[in-house]
């Protein structure tokens, strides 16, 4: 059993050894896409949509790739979080306090909560299918936004967004 809970499918590394180590050095696989096909890929991606071509390679080189089994636990409330996750392919089931259940997919991301404020995770997040992520751990996440700002700005959009959505719940 690793911090997850669980391994990866037949693979001895936890989810956050297999980030820190990098997905193109973790057991010789090769990368699921070479850094041309990464910038595309974040383009349609709406938090990354506005960068320049520059500042998408840098990200591009920044963020590991992860292939995830279905029921892979990507992240769990309470526990210390250490990356953020963009979705490339595939959905994810987040289950948050007072029993509220949602669902994440490609383009969306989650666990910059925790990077953000260095506190515990907000929610349980699981793969609701197989999952394609971009994984940006926290030594990178503060070096994107310093090379480009405007990531902040959409990164507390969403947040404002999603604690207005949670208001709105516990209101209602």
């Amino acid at each position: 059993m690793d911090a997850w809970g669980d391994t990866l499918a037949g693979q001895e590394e936890s989810l956050p050894d297999v980030v820190n180590q990098g997905t193109s050095r973790f057991r010789g696989a090769t990368p699921m896409f070479g850094k041309s096909s990464k910038v595309a890929l974040l383009q349609k991606v709406p938090l990354f949509r506005d960068l320049s071509r520059k500042q998408l390679e840098r990200v591009a080189g920044l963020a590991d790739e992860l292939d995830i089994p279905s029921g892979k636990r990507l992240a769990t409330a309470g526990e210390t979080g250490q990356e953020l996750f963009v979705i490339v392919d595939g959905h994810a089931t987040v289950k948050a306090g007072r029993g509220r259940t949602s669902r994440l997919g490609p383009g969306e991301f989650f666990g910059e909560m925790s990077l953000i404020d260095g506190g515990p995770r907000s929610a349980t997040v699981e793969a609701a299918v197989d999952m394609k992520l971009l994984v940006v751990g926290r030594r990178e996440f503060w070096s994107l936004l310093n090379a480009a700002p405007s990531l902040g700005l959409k990164i507390m959009s969403t947040l404002s967004r999603r604690v207005r959505e949670a208001e709105a719940t516990v209101s209602a």
